[in-house]
């Protein structure tokens, strides 16, 4: 369970807890804490074994309580309160039916494909991928702050030509440069890359982990 949360949390990769991402930046804790609530393994609020999305009942009550409190992280002490019955299970996405594909009638015409010049520019405005190529460490400032998360808040730090995330009450786990711009968190197998907008600012963290994709916006 102590993988996701790390990765996650990133979205590093609930404000951990229930928000539940199996091992990621350490929910063990998070596990022993509902062990007094009747929990056995990840299962007590995920719908993996092995923690993620996506979260049974009581994981996306977690979810809800967190934001109805306006907190940052998840409190397992939360479910004493919790009812049974009160959230729908939290289903995986559902893939696009038949019915919602585009038909062949619907696709663009070339007449009407965009011209060169004109996907350049709507190109220009969308949010880029850092360039590929092992990250420089002097450019490590730009990644640093906060971002959050689908399961809280997650803080990116640089102790010298290091990279660090670390979920809010959670150990920090270096990310390490790869030679395609990307950072691997390699104990919980998770992949972290950033996103700039059109002005070269880093604007979002994105991670990858267990199948699954978590984005959170830089806030700070």
């Amino acid at each position: 369970m102590k993988s996701l949360k790390v990765g996650i949390a990133l979205v590093f990769i609930a404000g951990i807890v229930a928000a539940l991402a199996g091992q990621a930046f350490g929910y063990p804790p998070l596990l022993v804490k509902a062990k007094k609530f009747g929990a056995k393994d990840c299962t007590f609020c995920h719908v993996d074994p092995e923690g993620g999305p996506p979260w049974n009942e009581r994981g996306q009550w977690l979810i809800a309580e967190k934001a109805r409190r306006g907190v940052d992280t998840v409190d397992v002490e939360w479910l004493a309160t919790y009812k049974p019955g009160k959230v729908e299970p939290q289903k995986a996405a559902d893939a696009p039916k038949a019915a919602d594909a585009p038909k062949a009638a619907d696709a663009p015409k070339a007449a009407d494909a965009p011209k060169a010049a004109d996907t350049t520019k709507a190109d220009d405005k969308k949010p880029s991928a850092v360039a590929a190529g092992k990250a420089d460490p002097k450019t490590f400032d730009e990644y640093v702050g906060t971002y959050e998360a689908p399961i809280g808040i997650l803080d990116i730090t640089r102790e010298g030509d290091k990279l660090f995330g670390q979920p809010r009450g959670e150990s920090k786990e270096e990310l390490i440069p790869q030679d395609d711009g990307s950072f691997s968190v390699t104990n919980v197998g998770a992949k972290v890359k950033f996103t700039r907008d059109d002005k070269g600012k880093v604007i979002e963290i994105v991670i990858n982990m267990n199948e699954q994709e978590l984005k959170g916006k830089k806030i700070k």
